[in-house]
């Protein structure tokens, strides 16, 4: 039986190809997209989303937009995907519905609250909505089975200040507030998606793809290569479609159990994920996290969807 999720996401080149991912995969029933500020403004994270559902045949598929801007400051954006989030796709109509006049937070605790069974929620944004439905509905927390969030990072160099990621960086009190929570959280940071990178073989094998989809998938990355291979010399990482991926097959990544703090006041350090692995504050675990992953069986899965 496939696995029903909800998907709240700032789309965001990679979150199109999570999407996509979703969409096609038998293993996942897409009940619904929820968006947030990020990658660009909610209006235009919205508009992205809706465009990437309907050109993929998933116009079925409710879209509820969400905050726009963090919990507790200033909206700062991400700067991969350019000014609209999903530059580099001139061809992908606009859209031609509107999102949901419910807002994501009482969108998701609605799927939550008729779910008969806890249900998996995957994040590949920064977290306002998930902290938001923290405060608002605590009463249907219990019903998420799993958080699967793309955030954090504990080992590598990160892509904003050495020690911070992007999502986590963008609204760290709302981080803060869905550690505290209790919800079952799995992070699947920069440790891991920093090793599924888009090179000449992954380039390779996706101009073997000559559909409408795969000239667009490669529109896109070509673009959000463009931050990645300027200022780290790498191609684009799979940071969201790793996350989503997890749903489908679990075992592509190895994970460890640690108490996580955020920083919320340091300077060169704000937004940074911190891991105690050895519980040395006495703090008992409140995540899981990806410390490891089969690149090779994860891009065979990537690609078999995408085809």
């Amino acid at each position: 039986m496939p696995t029903p999720i909800l998907y709240d996401c700032d789309p965001g080149h990679d979150d199109a190809i999570a999407l996509v991912m979703a969409h096609r995969s038998s293993a996942i029933d897409l009940l619904g997209v929820t968006t947030t500020c990020g990658n660009a403004e909610v209006e235009k994270t919205t508009s992205n989303a809706i465009r990437i559902l309907d050109f993929i045949g998933a116009s079925h598929v409710p879209v509820a937009q969400g905050c726009v801007r963090p919990l507790a400051r200033p909206l700062i954006l991400g700067t991969a995907d350019g000014p609209s989030g999903l530059e580099g796709s001139p061809y992908l109509p606009m859209p031609r519905r509107t999102a949901l006049k419910q807002h994501a937070v009482d969108f998701l605790a609605e799927k939550l609250e008729e779910a008969p069974e806890p249900m998996i929620v995957v994040a590949t944004g920064p977290l306002c909505n998930i902290g938001l439905l923290v405060l608002k509905r605590p009463d249907v927390l219990p019903k998420i089975k799993e958080l699967i969030w793309m955030g954090g990072v504990f080992y590598r160099k990160s892509e904003i200040i050495t020690p911070t990621e992007f999502n986590a960086f963008c609204d760290p009190e709302a981080l803060k507030i869905v550690l505290d929570s209790q919800i079952p959280l799995t992070m699947v940071g920069l440790d891991v998606t920093m090793q599924v990178l888009i090179e000449a073989p992954q380039y390779e094998e996706l101009a073997g793809i000559d559909t409408p989809l795969g000239r667009l998938v490669m529109d896109w990355l070509k673009f959000y290569e463009k931050l990645h291979r300027n200022s780290m010399g790498v191609g684009g990482a799979m940071h969201d479609p790793l996350a989503l991926a997890l749903v489908i097959d679990p075992s592509l990544v190895r994970t460890r159990p640690a108490h996580i703090g955020v920083d919320l006041n340091a300077t060169y350090a704000f937004g940074a994920t911190v891991a105690d692995f050895w519980q040395e504050r006495g703090e008992a675990d409140n995540a899981r996290i990806a410390y490891e992953v089969d690149a090779d069986r994860f891009f065979a899965l990537m690609f078999d969807l995408l085809r």
